[in-house]
Formats: structure tokens, C-alpha cells, sequence
């Protein structure tokens, strides 16, 4: 895949989550990681009861079906391409019903971080929590990027989770 098809991937993505926030499904969570290689975004779309306290974007269950996952910003069913967002948040809903029904509610202090998550990945950053060799939790709190933004600008841990953990 193309890089300029790639990173048009992920965008979409996020324009998904943000339609879905949109429609009232505020408590749903982003929990982006890279592949062990690092060479792959992948990304666990989950609710704010399965993500940690220390950092809304990571994301641990023991229970199966609690995320969707997408690599490179796609998403695990047919016929979603060439849907606009709100289309494809409709067949999320459809696909997840009960990642749908964990994540209606209200949780404005996320959906504002998100904003911010979502403007920084249409202008092409790539961002993730963890991967096999690194974390967050080593950088300041604050995201990792694929490159330092010329602008200075950092994304900050998200709003806390409901998971306990040990990890700092």
C-alpha cells in the first residue's frame, strides 16, 4: 500500500470515531499501537471501561470481542470502502453492537482530546500509545509520534480509563 493510500486510511479512520462521538457514542476510545516491527498502525477501537486510569489509550481486557481492532485505518468487514464516515459509523454500529451500547453516553472531556487526536492525524501524524519497544509512559505522558511536529505541538495522554493498573 502506497503511503499516500495508507495515511488516507487512518484519516478516514478517525473521521469514523469522530462521526460516531458525534451520534452520541462519546465513551468510545481510539487505542493506537504500531506492529512489532513498527512498520504497521494498528488501532483498537474500545469504551472507556476497558482502557487504564494511567493512559485512555491503552487498552486491556481478558474478555473476548471488548475491541475492534483496524490496521492501517481499516476496518474488518466488507464493504465500508468508498462509504463516507457517517456511513461507516452506521456499519460499526451495525458490526459492534455492544461496543455500540458500552460507548453511548457522554464523556465531553475525551471528545475534546479526540478533537485534537483527530486534527493532528488529518494532517498526517501518525500517533500511537505503544509498541513492542517503546510506551508513553516513557515520553512525558504524552503520545508518541510518527515525526516531531514542526509546530511543537504534542498529544497529551487522554482522559483517564476505568482499568487499574501498575504501569507508570
Amino acid at each position: 500500500m502506497a503511503h499516500n493510500d495508507y495515511m488516507e486510511g487512518i484519516k478516514q479512520y478517525f473521521l469514523v470515531i469522530r462521526e460516531l462521538h458525534e451520534m452520541g457514542y462519546e465513551l468510545i476510545r481510539v487505542c493506537p499501537s504500531v506492529s512489532p516491527n513498527g512498520a504497521n498502525w494498528r488501532c483498537a477501537t474500545t469504551v472507556k471501561k476497558y482502557t487504564l486510569k494511567t493512559c485512555g489509550a491503552i487498552y486491556r481486557s481478558n474478555e473476548p470481542h471488548t475491541a475492534a481492532n483496524t490496521s492501517a485505518g481499516e476496518f474488518n468487514w466488507d464493504g465500508w470502502q468508498g462509504k463516507t464516515p457517517h456511513e461507516i459509523a452506521l456499519q460499526f454500529i451495525e458490526h459492534y453492537p455492544h461496543i455500540a451500547k458500552w460507548g453511548k453516553g457522554k464523556d465531553p472531556e475525551y471528545k475534546e482530546w479526540f478533537k485534537k487526536a483527530n486534527d493532528l492525524a488529518q494532517r498526517g501524524y501518525i500517533f500511537f500509545a505503544f509498541g513492542d519497544m517503546c510506551s508513553c509512559f516513557h515520553n512525558d505522558h504524552k503520545m508518541l509520534l510518527n515525526t516531531e511536529p514542526p509546530t511543537g505541538e504534542y498529544l497529551e495522554f487522554p482522559p483517564a480509563g476505568e482499568i487499574e493498573n501498575k504501569v507508570c
